[in-house]
């Protein structure tokens, strides 16, 4: 049973601990409870990482999402990477070398979520790479964290909460 009061706390916990405006969920749970209920149901797809080794999903997640997002979003990813640990210099070459520093393995997946991401065409040889690195089930998983990269800038945009862009940072957490 869908419980708001416990949405509420989660939806203010989470800001809280990424420094981060919820404001747009908290509205959505204010005017349109069913539908922030589907929202929420949604977020375990945005977090589905069983099979993925780390270094490879955040690369993903924050490629895609600096595709779709240039402020708050993506600060959230870069925030959540640093947090798993994720090596400063494999962020800083995402954000703002195109990947160039990166290994072929972490350089081909970037390429790859870009691809995807931006609905450009993906050679067989990307395909290729990308398959023979990886098994079915994460490719599954890559395909979820692309996805869900478009979801969050999306809702936001449309309900006029986008903040307009803002340069990332690297914090020390």
């Amino acid at each position: 049973m869908f419980d708001e009061k416990k949405s509420l706390e989660m939806i203010s916990s989470f800001g809280t601990h990424y420094n981060y405006n919820t404001n747009y969920m908290k509205e959505m749970l204010r005017v349109a409870p069913e539908a922030y209920e589907t929202f929420e149901n949604f977020l375990p797809m945005a977090r589905c990482a069983n099979n993925t080794p780390k270094e490879v999903l955040h690369v993903t997640k924050i490629a895609a999402m600096q595709s779709e997002d240039c402020a708050e979003c993506l600060q959230l990813y870069v925030d959540m990477a640093l947090e798993a640990k994720i090596d400063k210099e494999i962020i800083k070459d995402v954000l703002f070398n195109k990947a160039q520093g990166l290994s072929d393995e972490l350089k081909t997946v970037y390429d790859f979520t870009l691809a995807v991401a931006q609905n450009k065409p993906i050679t067989d040889e990307m395909y290729a790479k990308i398959e023979y690195t990886y098994s079915p089930a994460i490719i599954v998983e890559l395909s979820l964290a692309i996805a869900s990269a478009k979801v969050f800038p999306t809702i936001k945009r449309t309900l006029n909460e986008a903040k307009s862009c803002s340069l990332v940072e690297i914090k020390n957490i």
